[in-house]
């Protein structure tokens, strides 16, 4: 990159920061050391100059890779102290976690790794959460989604806002910034940052797209990052709209506050797509989320509401769906 581009690189950052960090804000800045979040960091520390905010850096130690991840957790403690950040640490046995859970790694890992960072946020009274996801990151996301079978939102991919509770919102700016360019950023500035030789291992799903499936991609579009990344922000364009009319629909169609009752006529009328939606906003009002439920999952409930049966039912997650005097009843399973 040439100095130009590299000026209109921070400035385009710059200005998008600005619209989402009000001035003197506290925001909690994870940091694993590597290249994406100290890039971030990096940024922030340059809206400082002339938008004051407040840094909070939290470091997460998963014990995964021994000695580096204590020299990732070195590396991260000297930079808070050398730029004058306030800085929180956690170490976690991901490992040991994940066997006792019977979950992934990965999983695993973000579970702890948001969990800390919204206790921290608390604590800090702190309004807002950034995290270093590029581009790329979300390509990978938006290809593990499409390969799993997840309906609109799975792939529109990561949201470049999103409220995580009352106070707190999670604000992922560099969506539209791709690897290449924060690795080239870093180098002409002569940045340094951490490595994570386990980023390489394709025995991780995420890993096995990242180096087998994407270079590949890459080959008949060089620019599929940013290609996708446009192409995301209509695809969440269109699953707004779709929300707004799935909520319309429930808040008007409800038999009871807790939203756990429909009369299935009326969902009858509604368009397949809407359907879907709706399914998984009832599902999501009462789990709290839609981790793991696919289309083919929403597709099976369809089938009982809109198939010819007269009393039938359906487990979807935690929950069954069961229909009877054309009442939809949703209740959790014992």
């Amino acid at each position: 990159m040439n100095p130009q581009e590299l000026k209109k690189l921070e400035d385009k950052l710059l200005e998008n920061l600005k619209k989402f960090l009000p001035k003197e804000s506290k925001v909690i800045l994870g940091v694993s050391g590597g290249p994406d979040s100290i890039f971030l960091l990096h940024i922030l520390d340059k809206l400082k100059n002339t938008h004051p905010i407040k840094i909070v850096i939290a470091h997460v130690n998963h014990l995964l890779r021994g000695k580096e991840s204590d020299l990732d957790e070195k590396f991260v403690k000297n930079l808070a102290k050398e730029k004058n950040h306030i800085i929180h640490l956690l170490k976690k046995d991901i490992a040991k976690i994940s066997k006792t859970l019977k979950k992934g790694l990965e999983e695993t890992g973000r579970e702890i790794r948001y969990e800390f960072f919204k206790e921290l946020a608390k604590k800090q009274k702190a309004n807002f959460l950034l995290t270093a996801h590029h581009a790329d990151d979300n390509l990978e996301t938006i290809i593990m989604n499409f390969v799993r079978g997840a309906g609109l939102n799975g792939l529109a991919g990561m949201k470049e806002i999103e409220k995580l509770d009352k106070n707190l919102h999670l604000i992922r700016p560099l969506l539209d910034i791709s690897k290449d360019q924060i690795l080239k950023y870093l180098k002409a500035n002569r940045i340094t940052y951490r490595t994570d030789k386990s980023n390489k291992n394709t025995i991780y799903k995420r890993n096995y797209i990242r180096h087998k499936i994407i270079p590949s991609l890459k080959k008949i579009n060089p620019n599929i990052s940013n290609t996708i990344a446009k192409n995301t922000k209509h695809i969440r364009e269109i699953s707004k709209l779709l929300e707004e009319k799935t909520i319309t629909f429930i808040d008007k169609n409800s038999l009871n506050k807790s939203k756990t009752k429909i009369n299935t006529k009326s969902l009858k009328s509604q368009p397949k797509t809407i359907q879907k939606e709706i399914i998984l906003h009832l599902y999501k009002n009462l789990a709290g989320n839609t981790k793991n439920i696919e289309t083919p999952h929403i597709e099976e409930v369809l089938k009982i509401i809109n198939g010819k049966e007269g009393n039938k039912k359906k487990s979807l997650g935690n929950f069954t769906f069961s229909i009877k005097n054309n009442i939809l009843s949703i209740t959790k399973n014992s």
